[in-house]
C-alpha cells in the first residue's frame, strides 16, 4: 500500500509547480489515498491557511471493517502536501459521534464489545501524529457508556458534537460536507 502512495505522490509531483514541490506528500501513509489530477483549472493557493473539520457520525458497516469516513481527512492533508501547501497552513479536525463513536475505543474495549480488534486505530494514531484533532462527542461517550480510560488516549472529548463544531467554527474552521 505504501508503494501506491509513493507512486501517486510522484505522479502528482509532475503537475505541481517546482516551487511547491518541496512539500510533496503524502503526510499520512496509512490512509488518504488520492488520485493525481493533471491540468487542473481551479487554483489552490499555497499561501493561505486551510482550517477544515469533518463530522463523522456513522460507524463502519460491520465490526472489523475500517470506517471509510476516516479516510477523507487524511486525503485532504495528503493532497495539500502534494499541492505544496505548507503543513503549518493545514489544520484539520474530526468530530466523531453517533454510531462512529465506538470506533474511538482502544482494542481491548472494542474487542469486548465487537469481538474483533479495532481496525481504525493505526490510521487514527497516524492522523493524530500528523496534527489532526480527533474529537469525540461527550454525549455519545455517555450514552454508549464509553469511560475515558477505554477511549484512545489522543482523542479529545467535548461536552457534545454541537459544542465541538461551535468552537471549531469560532476558530475559523469550515465543515467539509462530505
Amino acid at each position: 500500500m505504501r508503494k501506491i502512495f509513493v507512486a501517486l505522490a510522484l505522479l502528482a509531483l509532475f503537475s505541481v509547480p517546482a516551487a511547491a514541490q518541496q512539500q510533496a506528500g503524502p503526510v499520512i501513509m496509512k490512509g488518504g489515498l488520492h488520485s493525481p489530477v493533471p491540468n487542473t483549472t481551479f487554483a489552490v493557493p499555497t499561501d493561505q491557511t486551510y482550517k477544515v473539520s469533518w463530522d463523522i457520525n456513522v460507524g463502519s458497516a460491520k465490526p472489523g471493517d475500517p470506517n471509510v469516513a476516516f479516510e477523507v481527512p487524511p486525503r485532504f492533508v495528503n493532497q495539500a502536501a502534494v499541492l505544496g501547501v505548507p503543513r503549518a497552513n493545514v489544520q484539520v479536525a474530526v468530530v466523531v459521534h453517533g454510531t462512529a463513536g465506538e470506533e474511538l475505543l482502544a482494542h481491548d474495549e472494542y474487542r469486548a464489545r465487537k469481538g474483533v480488534d479495532n481496525p481504525n486505530i493505526a490510521l487514527l494514531e497516524e492522523m493524530s501524529k500528523a496534527g489532526v484533532r480527533i474529537i469525540l462527542c461527550g454525549q455519545t461517550a455517555a450514552n454508549k457508556k464509553m469511560p475515558r480510560d477505554k477511549i484512545l488516549p489522543f482523542v479529545l472529548v467535548a461536552p457534545s458534537a454541537a459544542f465541538a463544531h461551535a468552537v471549531l467554527h469560532q476558530q475559523g474552521f469550515t465543515v467539509n460536507p462530505f
